[in-house]
């Protein structure tokens, strides 16, 4: 059942071409879909091949989230069993819930990982090349946008953002077409999963297809109204048991407050600061950066002044409800992602919200028949191509896509491709291992063979510091109830006791303490530091790459079953 009635004008996505034909027919899908396939399979194989070595070829903060899937596999949940105010805590909680889905039907190694994160960010990509060839009418866009997608290398812990942002455009364009009631309950199917993955993600997917509503039918405000009201509505419902959860476990008031204070101290951690151009060195990384940060923010404006003329500008065809909604769905997730995204590290944030630029400079140039002026037209086409082409050199420098092609085998010969792809899908499946070996034990991960062959199976560890790692690879459960005892997060009174009354009725014969962040972990939880000081001893240190790493502490109350003749520390299982 239809919200509404079909536009009758024709979309300009839409229009027919000379000769009556409309641009999409079958050969032109038979196409599109062999280029989806070719892109999906590129996207995979960069990624995936390049992993291996150390961690898996994860990065450390990946770990952040995987010690919380493992609770999940345990039978834990936010809030009811751990602390979570990192705008993931509402159940489910699918940041770790899909991880632990992976892991029950491919196992519990960093290979059903790999296959999740990195199979879901060439989804994303191949939807990327699919939108930006029906918005723009043109293959050598649309296989730009998909490259500079790929090239930006988002994290692999960053799927979701992906993902949500190219679905998010995914249904503003349908919503916009026609908002049926099935396509406004598919917009409030995305904006519950995108706010289950990362709470601000929907904001991003509901103030586009707000937006995208109220564009659309700005001269019947009534039906705009309405529409708008089905997506709240159905969003809200979707969201409900999730709200439940939250105000029984946690109370709303005050994870909407918890949540507050760990956004503020992540902007205070890492707010933005660029460096001013350095001209006697062009292609400095630090340069490749802010080139590329100011090309994120001109497509938006350009992207806007053609919005602008179109809407005003008699001559030419006028844009169509649904391309007008489009573009101003687009307009509003690019802005706003920019916003949110692009902090500090901004080569490793590029790739979070590239969907949403790539796409809409696709939308400028699909602009270009509306034009009547044939060096307009040329210049609404070359203008966002040439922007995107910035970001293609830069990203390619500064992602050092040509090393990572190179590891992957992506260079040489499909042979190559397809032995280093099984050689990486072989390491992956081992880990985290079941039995230790020398092989095993390299940097981090020799504490993590510590823990694993000195605790039970049930214990729990404390850890200080970015040791998240090491929880994964031992394969045993945080302690007190807190995955985090950094990054200033749960720092208040309230959460230290909340911590000290969890880890008094918890097995937690070891603490793993990386040396550096001891002094900082004593003035900002004093009452943990406190209580480890009473109830736990200085058992010795871990050494990686023969310098201290690690502190070691064990409970004064448990007594050692042996002491590990390669670590020389106390072992209690």
């Amino acid at each position: 059942m239809s919200t509404g009635a079909p536009d009758s004008r024709v979309s300009t996505s839409r229009a027919p071409e000379a000769g009556g034909r409309r641009w999409w027919n079958a050969r032109r899908i038979a196409l599109a879909a062999i280029g989806a396939c070719a892109v999906g399979a590129v996207a995979f194989l960069f990624r995936f091949n390049a992993l291996g070595g150390a961690l898996g070829g994860f990065d450390n903060d990946h770990f952040i989230y995987l010690v919380r899937t493992d609770s999940l596999l345990a039978g834990e949940q936010p809030l009811r069993d751990f602390v979570d105010a990192e705008l993931r805590g509402a159940w489910p909680a699918l940041t770790y819930a899909a991880s632990a889905w992976a892991q029950q039907l491919g196992g519990r190694t960093l290979l059903s990982e790999a296959y999740l994160t990195v199979g879901l960010l060439a989804l994303a990509d191949v939807l990327v090349f699919l939108l930006a060839l029906d918005l723009s009418r043109r293959w050598s866009v649309a296989l730009l946008a998909a490259a500079v997608a790929v090239t930006t290398v988002p994290k692999l812990y960053n799927y979701p953002k992906v993902l949500v942002l190219a679905l998010g455009v995914w249904l503003v364009r349908a919503a916009a077409s026609q908002p049926t009631s099935l396509r406004l309950g598919l917009g409030a199917l995305l904006t519950a999963a995108a706010v289950l993955f990362r709470h601000d993600l929907g904001i991003y997917v509901a103030g586009a297809l707000v937006t995208a509503l109220l564009a659309r039918d700005l001269d019947r405000w009534r039906l705009a109204a309405r529409h708008t009201a089905v997506y709240v509505a159905l969003a809200a419902a979707c969201l409900l048991p999730s709200a439940a959860w939250v105000q029984i476990y946690e109370g709303l008031p005050q994870y909407v407050r918890d949540a507050a204070e760990s956004v503020a101290a992540e902007q205070g951690r890492t707010n933005l600061t660029l460096q001013p151009l350095d001209w006697s060195a062009p292609l400095a990384r630090s340069n490749l950066e802010a080139v590329t940060y100011y090309v994120f923010w001109a497509v938006p404006v350009v992207a806007a002044v053609v919005l602008l003329c179109r809407l005003v500008w008699r001559r030419g065809t006028r844009l169509t409800r649904d391309a007008r909604a489009t573009a101003i769905g687009l307009l509003v997730m690019a802005v706003l992602g920019n916003r949110s995204f692009l902090r500090a590290n901004l080569a490793e944030r590029f790739g979070d919200v590239v969907v949403a630029v790539a796409l809409l400079a696709a939308w400028v140039a699909g602009t270009a028949p509306l034009w009547t002026s044939a060096i307009v037209r040329r210049v609404v086409v070359a203008v966002p191509v040439a922007l995107l082409v910035v970001v293609l050199g830069t990203s390619v420098v500064v992602s050092e896509v040509a090393h990572e092609l190179r590891t992957g085998g992506l260079t040489e010969s499909w042979e190559d491709t397809l032995r280093r792809y099984r050689a990486v899908r072989e390491e992956l499946g081992r880990v985290p291992p079941a039995v230790w070996t020398d092989g095993d034990e390299h940097g981090t991960l020799r504490a993590a063979r510590y823990v694993a062959e000195c605790t039970r199976p049930d214990d729990r560890v404390l850890g200080i510091g970015p040791v998240h790692e090491i929880h994964v690879y031992a394969r045993r459960r945080f302690a007190a109830g807190q995955a985090l005892f950094k990054l200033s997060l749960y720092r208040s009174e309230a959460f230290q006791r909340r911590a000290l009354e969890r880890l008094s009725h918890e097995s937690v014969p070891v603490v793993i303490a990386e040396i550096e962040e001891l002094g900082l972990f004593g003035e900002q939880y004093p009452l943990v530091s406190r209580y480890l000081g009473e109830r736990y001893r200085d058992a010795g240190t871990i050494t990686v790459d023969d310098e201290p790493r690690f502190r070691v502490l064990v409970a004064v109350d448990r007594e050692p079953t042996r002491i590990d003749a390669r670590f020389g520390l106390p072992c209690f299982a």
